[in-house]
């Protein structure tokens, strides 16, 4: 499998399906119960769950008793949500929404863009401040953003260049790269699902722009956020380097 040159610009709409090694990426119950640990929230906020996906995380925080919204820009993953929604006789909203045309005007206590994440996809940086100001404006006053992140730091020194997942009889084989001149995590996707006949479903490509925390900083201060935790992937405050695979990044409005 060979990493395609160049990506399509809207190729987050179609790289997600609703198949099982999607719904692992998810990561729904563990990515929720991490965030309210981080955030230490009281119950009663207004949570905005971005890039949903099939609504694992949504739907944990509303067994959890929050009042939330998810939006993913997939119809075929909110189905899902949906239908296990209506299975649990839960009450999430669900809308498929693009990140940078939400509307919502200080409306919520807490947004999250956790997993695949909801800013860094866009095809340059001025499309991915454009869905960090709407969230931004999303936010009441003292409401907080948490966000999920590749780290860079880590992505620069230790990237392998071949990795797979499996779960079950799925097995996700990602080749990727580092682009230094255009801050990008680059490359493709193959799912690969063993049975009698196993079956290929194809080379999905991605790119995906990663900001330091002092890039992130200042982003923030842009949108009228302020910079107020960092941690580790395991939820813990944090001083980043190299050895952290991910980070998550609070800010404050």
């Amino acid at each position: 499998m060979n990493v395609a040159d160049g990506v399509a610009v809207d190729w987050y709409r179609t790289s997600f399906g609703a198949d099982a090694a999607d719904q692992e990426f998810e990561g729904g119950e563990e990515s929720a119960q991490r965030a309210l640990g981080m955030l230490e929230l009281d119950g009663w906020e207004r949570i905005l769950d971005l890039a949903c996906a099939t609504g694992e995380r949504t739907l944990e925080l509303c067994r959890e008793g929050f009042n939330v919204i998810g939006i993913d820009v997939c119809e075929e993953l909110l189905e899902v949500a949906g239908s296990e929604a209506e299975h649990e006789d839960l009450l999430p909203w669900f809308y498929e929404l693009d990140p940078r045309e939400i509307e919502f005007e200080a409306e919520f206590d807490v947004v999250l863009s956790l997993g695949g994440g909801a800013f860094e996809h866009f095809g340059t940086d001025a499309e991915n401040l454009r869905a960090f100001a709407a969230a931004a404006r999303a936010l009441r006053p003292g409401g907080r953003l948490l966000m999920q992140t590749p780290n860079v730091l880590h992505v620069q020194a230790h990237l392998p260049a071949r990795t797979w997942f499996q779960t079950g009889e799925t097995i996700e084989l990602i080749e990727q790269r580092w682009n230094a001149p255009t801050h990008r995590l680059e490359g493709a996707r193959r799912l690969l699902i063993e049975c009698d006949t196993p079956q290929d479903h194809g080379s999905r490509s991605f790119q995906r722009r990663l900001y330091t925390v002092e890039e992130l900083a200042g982003i923030f201060e842009q949108v009228g956020l302020e910079l107020c935790g960092v941690f580790d992937e395991h939820g813990r405050p944090c001083t980043p380097s190299d050895l952290e695979r991910e980070l998550y990044v609070e800010a404050r409005r």
